[in-house]
Formats: structure tokens, C-alpha cells, sequence
């Protein structure tokens, strides 16, 4: 993975986190359940970050 991608997945996470946070406050502002959806990508998102600095140890 090199540092264009990670940002391209940033990029996709942060979209994506903005419209979900916006259907959660719209559909049940009294329970935020937008946390458990950043959570999951977020991992992922942590995975692609220790990937990317992985592969410039290695390379």
C-alpha cells in the first residue's frame, strides 16, 4: 500500500462517517449508533495505516 491509497481510504471514511452521522441525527438523534460503524472502519482504517508504515520498514 503506498501513502495515496491510505488517504484515498481517509477520504472514503470520513465521507462516508459525515453521512451516516447525518441519517443518525435525522433518524434517531436520542441514540448515537453512528459510533459503532466508525469503530469498525476505523480498525481498518488503523490496519491501513500500520500496513502502510510496515511496508516503508520493509522497503
Amino acid at each position: 500500500m503506498n501513502t495515496s491509497t491510505f488517504f484515498e481510504n481517509l477520504k472514503r471514511y470520513l465521507a462516508v462517517l459525515a453521512l451516516l452521522t447525518v441519517i443518525n441525527l435525522i433518524s434517531s438523534p436520542n441514540y448515537l449508533w453512528v459510533i459503532w460503524p466508525a469503530l469498525g472502519m476505523g480498525i481498518a482504517l488503523l490496519n491501513d495505516l500500520l500496513d502502510l508504515n510496515n511496508s516503508k520498514r520493509v522497503g
